[in-house]
C-alpha cells in the first residue's frame, strides 16, 4: 500500500479539524454554561428540556390565571361581605319597626332608612370592576344587572345566570363569576325581596297605609335572602380555596422540572476545565506534528 505525502497532511487537517471543534464546542459550553446549546450536543435530553420548558410556560400562565382570578374573587367576596352585613342590619331595622307603639313619624322615619338600606343592597348588585365592567351580571357583562322600570314600578334582573370559567391546570377550570339575583328572588329574576322592600317603605312613609302583614313577609324573605347571600360567600372561599391548592401545587412542579432542566443542562464545570486543557494540548500537538509531516517529502530519501 502505498502512503503519499498527500495522505499525510489530509489525516492531519482532519484531526486537527476534530479538536479545534471539540474545543470550541467546550468553549462554548463553558460561556453559556449549558451542556445542551443545540439538539445535536444530547438529541435524547434536547427532547426533554424542551418538553419540560413547554410545561413551565403552561404552568406560568395557569399561575398568571390564577392570581387575575384570586383578584377577581376577592373584590367579588368583598361586595358579598358587603351585602351580607346590610342585609343584617336591615333584618334588625325591620325587627325593630314592627312595633304598633311607634308613631306615624316615627315609622316614616323607618321607612325612609329602609327605603336607603334599598338603594345600597342595588348598588352593591350593580358593582363594577376596574375596567367598569359589572360583576353580578353573568356573561351580560356591560349591561346593569339590576334596573328599575318606572312602568311596572319594580326593580328587574337584566343580566344572565350564565358562568364564565378560567383554565387554572391541565383541564381544570373554575368558575370567575356569581350572579346575586337569585338570592333575592324564587325565580331568579323578579327580585321580590327588593320589590317587597320598595312597597313596604313607600306605605310605612304613607300615612294610614296597612303595612304590618308585608313587614312580617319581608322579614321572612330577608332572613332567607341573608342565607342565600351567606351560602355565596361560602362558594366564593371554597374557590379560592382552591386556587391556593393549585398555586401551590404548580410552584411545587415547577421547582422540580427546575431540578431536572437544571440536572440536564448544567455543565460540570471542574470536568470541562479539565477537558478543555486536554483538548488544548491535542490541538498543540496537532499542529506540531503537522508541521513536522509537512516538512518531509520523499525526496529527501533518494
Amino acid at each position: 500500500m502505498r502512503i503519499s505525502s498527500l495522505f499525510h497532511s489530509s489525516a492531519m487537517l482532519n484531526q486537527m479539524n476534530q479538536n479545534g471543534a471539540h474545543l470550541s464546542k467546550l468553549m462554548q459550553q463553558m460561556a453559556t454554561q449549558k451542556r445542551v446549546n443545540v439538539p445535536s450536543d444530547d438529541p435524547v435530553a434536547s427532547s426533554r428540556l424542551v418538553q419540560l420548558n413547554r410545561e413551565q410556560s403552561a404552568i406560568d400562565q395557569y399561575q398568571s390565571n390564577i392570581t387575575r382570578l384570586s383578584g377577581n374573587l376577592s373584590t367579588q367576596e368583598a361586595h358579598v361581605t358587603a351585602l351580607s352585613d346590610q342585609l343584617l342590619s336591615l333584618s334588625d331595622k325591620l325587627v325593630a319597626a314592627n312595633n304598633d307603639t311607634f308613631s306615624e313619624k316615627d315609622r316614616e322615619g323607618f321607612g325612609k332608612e329602609m327605603a336607603m338600606m334599598l338603594e345600597s343592597l342595588v348598588s352593591v348588585m350593580n358593582a363594577k370592576n376596574e375596567e367598569g365592567q359589572y360583576l353580578f351580571s353573568g356573561t351580560k357583562t356591560n349591561t346593569q344587572p339590576v334596573v328599575w322600570n318606572a312602568t311596572s314600578g319594580q326593580y328587574a334582573f337584566k343580566g344572565n345566570d350564565s358562568t364564565r370559567s378560567t383554565t387554572v391546570a391541565n383541564g381544570v377550570e373554575i368558575e370567575e363569576n356569581i350572579t346575586l339575583a337569585s338570592a333575592f328572588s324564587k325565580t331568579g329574576t323578579d327580585l321580590e325581596m327588593l320589590n317587597l322592600l320598595k312597597s313596604v317603605s313607600d306605605k310605612m312613609m304613607t300615612p294610614g297605609s296597612d303595612y304590618r302583614d308585608d313587614l312580617k313577609q319581608l322579614l321572612g324573605d330577608v332572613r332567607t335572602a341573608s342565607d342565600n347571600v351567606a351560602a355565596v360567600f361560602t362558594e366564593l372561599g371554597g374557590k379560592q380555596n382552591r386556587l391556593t391548592l393549585l398555586s401551590d401545587a404548580h410552584s411545587d412542579v415547577k421547582i422540580a422540572h427546575e431540578q431536572v432542566i437544571q440536572d440536564l443542562s448544567a455543565v460540570d464545570a471542574a470536568t470541562s476545565y479539565v477537558n478543555i486543557q486536554l483538548f488544548t494540548q491535542a490541538v498543540q500537538a496537532s499542529n506540531k506534528s503537522y508541521m513536522m509531516i509537512s516538512q518531509l517529502s520523499l525526496f529527501n530519501q533518494m
